[in-house]
């Protein structure tokens, strides 16, 4: 065993290839006279010391050579030690070994960022299916308020009916059955919200109020997530024990609404001023279709 310098082990391992300095140049995109520079240890050819080291391991990984050892020979201006009679070869397989595991290490740190990478993506997929889904249920609940809406006009319009039929009689009656039409009308008036349907989804018919109304939505010890259509709260709002209630309006010339429930239970609705009866909603979530009728 004996030591050589770092030229020395460049040319070496250079000319054991078959490689002119021409080619090593090709590959490299160093000039050939930077490269017999660092041949002959004439470091000071090199105009910049920072292109010393970063033309040593250019030319070092070219011939699979360990850079780290050249560079720590070359900063410590110490010569490199070198193997003869077949023991050459044992180095520079040694070499060889320490840059594949050099480069394994090199890949084996990017797994944690991998992974990291893996899981943010599990998650983001995580989050846009529960998003998905809680949108999906909210077109159920619009879908089904719309057949309930068709089915209450049909109802309205027999409703009607009946009521010209007995204004009619009304007139004809004598002065007893005005009494009794008096009696009726202050019965109406404490029935002002009539709750019709049952199960997730339930209609309400309010009617006798004058516009605007107040609605307001109370959670009791609960967590809900609420929207009411064609008003302040259409684009929704959390109900928590922090904050349990919100009140908006429904204007002048709105005739219908829907109210979704993220959470039924322990959640209160007042309509101007008197509470809607939500015993009918059997579900955990559910939505009220709401009719407004002067």
């Amino acid at each position: 065993m004996r030591q050589k310098s770092i030229g020395e082990v460049l040319r070496s391992a250079r000319e054991s290839r078959g490689w002119n300095l021409i080619d090593v140049q090709r590959m490299t995109k160093i000039q050939a006279k930077y490269l017999q520079a660092l041949e002959y240890n004439d470091f000071e050819y090199i105009p910049d010391s920072n292109y010393i080291e970063s033309f040593l391991v250019t030319y070092a990984d070219a011939l699979e050579l360990d850079s780290a050892v050249l560079l720590d020979a070359y900063k410590k201006n110490s010569l490199v030690i070198y193997y003869e009679e077949g023991e050459e070869e044992e180095l520079s397989t040694e070499l060889k070994r320490r840059y594949k595991l050099r480069k394994k290490n090199k890949k084996d740190s990017f797994l944690p960022l991998f992974y990291l990478l893996l899981a943010a993506g599990l998650m983001i997929i995580f989050v846009t299916f529960v998003i998905h889904s809680r949108m999906k249920q909210i077109s159920l609940f619009s879908n089904q308020s719309t057949s309930y809406s068709v089915s209450r006009q049909v109802t309205n319009s027999s409703s009607s009916i009946a009521s010209t039929s007995t204004s009619g009689n009304v007139i004809e009656e004598s002065s007893s059955n005005s009494s009794s039409s008096t009696s009726s009308s202050t019965t109406s008036a404490s029935e002002m919200i009539q709750v019709t349907g049952s199960g997730e989804s339930i209609s309400a018919t309010v009617s006798k109020f004058t516009y605007p109304i107040d609605i307001t939505v109370t959670a009791d010890n609960t967590t809900s997530w609420i929207s009411l259509s064609n008003t302040t709260l259409s684009g929704g709002v959390t109900l928590t024990p922090d904050n349990p209630s919100a009140t908006t309006k429904i204007e002048e010339g709105v005739s219908s609404a829907t109210l979704v429930l993220g959470v039924v239970k322990g959640v209160t609705i007042t309509i101007g001023g008197q509470k809607l009866d939500t015993s009918a909603l059997t579900t955990q979530t559910g939505s009220i279709t709401l009719y407004f009728e002067q």
